[in-house]
């Protein structure tokens, strides 16, 4: 078997102009036959000194699922007045030329931006506009000069997955001389919003996930299946991400969090880093098992982690509950053939909706019907949450399905429904006020279906309000291992 991390993405430093379903297929067909459980899985590692959004324990700890509820139903009553009878096809701007619209993505070889790619694509087609893709790989020097190349080309949005943080300033000063819309994901900077750039107009979004619901939902899973076992006083590891991140800080603290106040018996160890991968995740799995013997649970930063640990462990003739997020391919296939162990539950966001979401929301804006308000352009992707028996798992996490009120569906509906029927079941055109008034149908952000999602202003997420999303950010950047462990941080 080739050494996956030798591989280089199809389209590495490319520009795919007017993206074809066959590319699309083809690329698709390449992340398909990456081994699965020895691939790295390297979203995590594109995202050098990112500072990823502090999606904080103590505010969704206390607030409940009712601003979710009330910002759904707002949107379900602007979705159900929006009908004409007009039709159209090829979008374009006021001189006849066809509206583009520019992704700047890391490796499309990783199944998580390919995902978050295809999605984009089916967006921009369905609603006529021509779709640019370009990858940088994993050099983030290349994401700016994608973006200066795509403003100079006359371009009228781009999105950026994973700016660093020493080039969003550079990003948000050539929307403004270019006068083109731009946002990102998977990045956040603490009092840095969208409309504090320059005229305040152009940048439009940064978006990330809810780093809590997602790192919570693992930590509670494992801890209450243990206690369910007998084993509450038993032994767990726990796999941080990377030394430094802010993500792995927060990831952290969200397991730090359900320790100390719901299962402080439990005999947590590890502290380690798997660098966001499966081989360094085995390597600090059997360093754990060698100085401490064989655990009752594992608790990896993301599914990567995860499934290093169980491999690890495995060859030892071990298996224990184990949990990840990020709710990527890999953990979801080894999900259905264990039958839900031994990672017994993962949790991330609809990838593919996210970017189609993204391309409607700026054709939204390009058209003149629909600008978002200030508190609308930090957002949090719609998350989910999976399992292979979603009732079974619902009652292991207890108060958390009510406080983090996401969609939660069983892994083999998700993998039937939306994985293997890429881009997936949503219907691009009605996601987009502009392209559903022209076509006469009912505007609905969500996409439509079983398997709709949506996104969701910070202001309607527990955090509340952009101040207390910047303080949770402020309080988890420069945390240290020490700072959640203490002592056992120096012990393993």
């Amino acid at each position: 078997m080739d050494n996956p991390r030798k591989r280089k993405s199809s389209a590495d430093g490319s520009t795919l102009t007017g993206t074809s379903s066959s590319n699309l297929e083809e690329i698709r067909k390449l992340n398909e036959n990456l081994p699965l459980l020895s691939r790295r899985v390297t979203r995590r590692q594109a995202i050098s000194s990112v500072a990823k959004a502090a999606m904080g324990v103590a505010a969704a700890a206390v607030v409940g699922g009712g601003a979710y509820a009330a910002y759904v139903a707002s949107q379900a009553a602007t979705q159900a007045s929006k009908t004409t009878t007009t039709t159209s096809s090829t979008a374009t701007t006021s001189s006849g030329e066809q509206l583009k619209f520019g992704l700047v993505s890391f490796s499309l070889s990783d199944p998580a931006p390919a995902a978050w790619r295809d999605g984009w694509v089916a967006s921009c087609n369905a609603l006529g506009v021509q779709p640019l893709v370009f990858d940088y790989g994993f050099d983030a020097s290349k994401a700016l000069e994608a973006v200066r190349n795509y403003a100079a080309s006359g371009v009228q949005a781009i999105w950026v997955q994973a700016p660093t943080n020493d080039i969003i300033p550079s990003i948000a000063q050539v929307a403004e001389e270019n006068k083109v819309y731009v946002g990102w994901i998977w990045n956040y900077l603490p009092n840095q919003e969208p409309w504090t750039y320059g005229s305040g107009k152009y940048v439009l979004f940064n978006r990330d996930v809810d780093g809590i619901f997602d790192h919570r939902v693992p930590a509670r899973a494992v801890f209450q299946y243990m206690k369910n076992e007998g084993k509450g006083n038993g032994k767990a590891f726990l796999i941080s991400g990377r030394q430094g991140q802010i993500l792995s800080n927060v990831r952290d603290y969200a397991v730090w969090y359900e320790w100390t106040k719901f299962y402080p018996d439990v005999d947590l160890r590890g502290f380690l880093y798997g660098q966001w991968s499966i081989e360094p995740a085995i390597d600090a799995t059997n360093q754990m098992v060698a100085k401490h013997g064989n655990p009752d649970g594992c608790i990896g930063a993301n599914d990567a982690i995860a499934i290093g640990m169980a491999r690890a462990l495995d060859a030892f003739n071990v298996k224990v509950p184990t949990a990840g997020s990020d709710a990527q391919l890999p953990a979801l296939k080894i999900m259905l053939e264990g039958k839900g162990f031994p990672i017994i539950v993962d949790a991330g966001f609809n990838l593919a909706y996210d970017g189609g979401a993204s391309a409607a929301m700026f054709y939204d804006v390009v058209k003149g019907s629909w600008y978002p308000k200030d508190g609308e352009r930090i957002q949090v992707c719609g998350m989910i949450g999976l399992a292979n028996d979603v009732d079974k798992t619902k009652a292991l996490l207890g108060d958390l399905v009510t406080q983090f009120p996401y969609k939660w569906f069983s892994v083999q509906d998700y993998q039937d429904q939306v994985i293997n029927k890429p881009p997936g079941p949503w219907n691009w055109k009605a996601m987009s006020i502009a392209k559903a008034e022209a076509e006469g149908i009912t505007f609905d952000r969500t996409g439509g279906g079983a398997f709709g999602s949506t996104v969701y202003p910070v202001s309607q997420t527990p955090f509340g309000s952009t101040d207390k999303f910047n303080q949770l950010y402020q309080d988890q950047q420069n945390k240290t291992p020490s700072d959640y462990w203490g002592d056992r941080a120096n012990n393993g």
